[in-house]
């Protein structure tokens, strides 16, 4: 039988700070071609979506597909609206070794050490306040990775949600001391006081509006995960320094697709953040970085790489999935 993992098995061990150096296998692979990584997202309904995302690696013993869902029907009745699984192959049988049926935490965490290592590349040394749209897992993993890099005074809560929006700001508030939590007003002038500016929704058109931004900021956009999603303006393009996992899911997904149809911007403008660690980056002070994240299944890939080694042997098997005597 093909050992079946809960999330109460697996988030014991999800760790955004742990889960950096595969953040960093990741991208390096998208950027040198390494990585095979298709992605496919269904949409079964017009308040839904599943994506299909698969991934392997040269001498990597192991390869995964993953499907996760997501549903504004679960958000509207008041449950998690995020739910799938990601299934373990041997490379070498291609034989099924282990179903992780995470409901979505490995691509939570994962994500989030995206954003921590986004952050360290990008973010001013100096971050005097920040703001985060949304109110969400995300949105409360990507506060998490911003701290783990800077030093950050305030940071300003924004929702279109009064109740999870202060419920999010009461809660980081217990967990990060340190840091003074207020809830955001208009987000036309949130935007500009912020040095930092962390949106993570789900939203088909722009809540950040181009005419905001500033010199100097930078911006993590988590919700560029598919066609149909557009969280920042944009025009916004234009004034920025865009950064994605790979140009081709830039050319694909969220606003930097739209900034491309549109003609704003080409694809020749985007930079691979996989580039960014192998050649380095000069960040001027002035400039706007902006990073469109959009998620590949090799990230899932490498967090799963990582967490195997821990999860193995509660199952009895060594990292190929062959019995431990």
């Amino acid at each position: 039988m093909i050992p079946m993992f809960q999330p109460e098995d697996i988030a014991p061990h999800l760790d955004i700070a742990a889960l950096l150096p595969a953040a960093k296998d990741a991208f390096r692979a998208l950027s040198d071609g390494s990585a095979q990584a298709p992605v496919y997202v269904l949409h079964p309904n017009d308040m839904a979506d599943i994506h299909v995302k698969s991934a392997c690696l040269p001498d990597c013993p192991i390869f995964t597909v993953k499907m996760a869902g997501w549903s504004q029907v679960l958000v509207d009745r008041g449950e998690p609206a995020s739910s799938g699984l990601i299934v373990v192959f041997d490379s070498i049988t291609c034989k099924p070794i282990a179903i992780l049926q995470d409901n979505h935490l490995i691509s939570d965490y994962r994500t989030a050490a995206a954003g921590a290592l986004v952050a360290d590349l990008l973010a001013p040394r100096d971050v005097a306040s920040a703001l985060v749209v949304g109110t969400g897992m995300q949105a409360r993993l990507q506060v998490e990775a911003l701290l783990l890099s800077r030093r950050v005074p305030q940071i300003a809560v924004w929702g279109r949600d009064p109740q999870k929006t202060a419920q999010l700001r009461d809660d980081l508030a217990k967990i990060h001391p340190r840091t003074e939590f207020s809830l955001a007003g208009d987000l036309a002038d949130a935007v500009p006081l912020a040095d930092v500016i962390l949106t993570a929704t789900a939203a088909k058109d722009p809540v950040v509006d181009a005419s905001w931004l500033r010199p100097g900021q930078h911006i993590t956009s988590v919700g560029s995960d598919d066609a149909t999603k557009c969280e920042i303006d944009p025009q916004a393009m234009a004034q920025a320094k865009v950064f994605v996992d790979a140009r081709t899911s830039g050319e694909a997904f969220g606003s930097p697709r739209r900034a491309i149809a549109q003609g704003i911007i080409a694809t020749s403008d985007l930079t691979e953040i996989g580039t960014c660690l192998t050649q380095g980056i000069a960040r001027e002070p002035e400039d706007i970085t902006l990073a469109c994240l959009s998620g590949l299944g090799i990230q899932d890939l490498t967090a799963v790489r990582h967490l195997w080694q821990k999860l193995q042997p509660a199952a009895q098997l060594d990292l190929t999935g062959k019995a431990v005597t």
